[in-house]
């Protein structure tokens, strides 16, 4: 029987949205799209009613254009103001550990756990040690809340909502089956978000509030630019320092130096936790995956093998649909793994 889902990843800069379905162990992508986050929404952050509506109304006309024919949408929630911790714990069973994971959150989560929903993922039970690790995530209620009663308002029923990063994870991953150890680098237009695969698991996830803005508002600084020029000069040029005599390159460079220490500090901390594997892969997805000369600039400064994320691979797709969507396709990343949630 076909199952059919939506992946609706909402960001500050566009909205992604795709429909898929699997049938007989088959994935198959239906349809994609996006379109631009309304300016009007100054922050979904804020209690402003009407931000709600508004984003409602761009979610509802971005299904309609694209004749999406469920209801079923897993969204994303923004990595970046959910709480995710590593613990390492004494070893015990899930029903022990169902009973503690409250009092064990609490020394870990800076805010009431009444004001959280909870969520855990066991990576790991070592018997030596007698050791066991576990991905703890904390999403604040009142921002589940926002996000469900906007998906309400836009038509849809909200399935299932996680973040931006384990929905990438999920995709890459599904992409690339054989990649045990692996780095992603989502880039968004306010932050970069850091993950770390451990045999296909995610067991590390950072937020580095640096994001294609940082670098549009340099570039404008730099070179006396309006806002939309320097964007359109950073998506022209990017890294690439034969370009313009490389001046947008130089001016953006002092961010991706801050950038590179904290994922370096981030690959030394899987080296600490994994001593017998080495991570050699950095995948790179999000609307800034695109950036000119951003995959030779990371595998130069980083000494990994980087690449931009196809989530296309390994899905089903329609042969003249399949160039179009291409040249977007690590846009596509969290929809993707959004979709495949409960697609599996």
């Amino acid at each position: 029987m076909q199952k059919l889902l939506v992946g609706l990843d909402i960001g500050t800069q566009t909205i992604k949205a795709v429909q898929m379905s699997r049938e007989k162990n088959r994935n198959q992508l239906l349809a994609a799209g996006y379109i631009p986050t309304p300016t009007k929404v100054t922050s979904l952050n804020s209690k402003n009613s009407n931000n709600d509506q508004i984003m409602a109304d761009s979610i509802n006309r971005l299904v309609h254009d694209m004749k999406i024919s469920t209801s079923d949408v897993s969204a994303s929630l923004p990595s970046a103001n959910v709480i995710t911790r590593v613990l390492e714990l004494p070893l015990m069973s899930d029903s022990e550990l169902a009973s503690s994971i409250q009092w064990e959150a609490e020394q870990y989560i800076p805010m009431p756990l009444s004001k959280v929903k909870l969520d855990f993922t066991v990576i790991n039970r070592d018997e030596q040690t007698t050791k066991m690790k576990l991905l703890l995530i904390a999403a604040p209620i009142d921002l589940i809340e926002k996000y469900m009663h906007i998906i309400t308002l836009a038509g849809l029923n909200p399935t299932a909502l996680e973040t931006e990063i384990l929905a990438a994870s999920r995709s890459i991953t599904t992409s690339f089956p054989t990649l045990s150890q692996a780095m992603v680098i989502s880039c968004g237009a306010t932050t970069t978000e850091v993950a770390l695969l451990h045999e296909q698991m995610l067991v590390y996830t950072k937020s580095i509030p640096l994001g294609g803005n940082t670098l549009t508002r340099a570039i404008a600084e730099e070179l006396g630019f309006e806002f939309p020029q320097a964007e359109e000069y950073k998506k022209t040029y990017g890294l690439d320092e034969d370009k313009l005599e490389g001046k947008i390159a130089k001016s953006i460079a002092p961010y991706f130096t801050s950038l590179y220490s904290e994922i370096e500090k981030n690959i030394a901390y899987f080296k600490e936790q994994y001593p017998k594997d080495e991570i050699t892969n950095l995948t790179i997805c999000g609307g800034g995956a695109k950036l000119p000369g951003l995959v030779l600039a990371f595998t130069k400064n980083l000494g990994l093998d980087s690449q931009i994320s196809n989530p296309f691979i390994n899905l089903t797709i329609d042969p003249n649909i399949l160039p179009s969507l291409s040249p977007d396709a690590p846009v596509y990343t969290q929809a993707i793994g959004l979709a495949l949630k409960d697609v599996e």
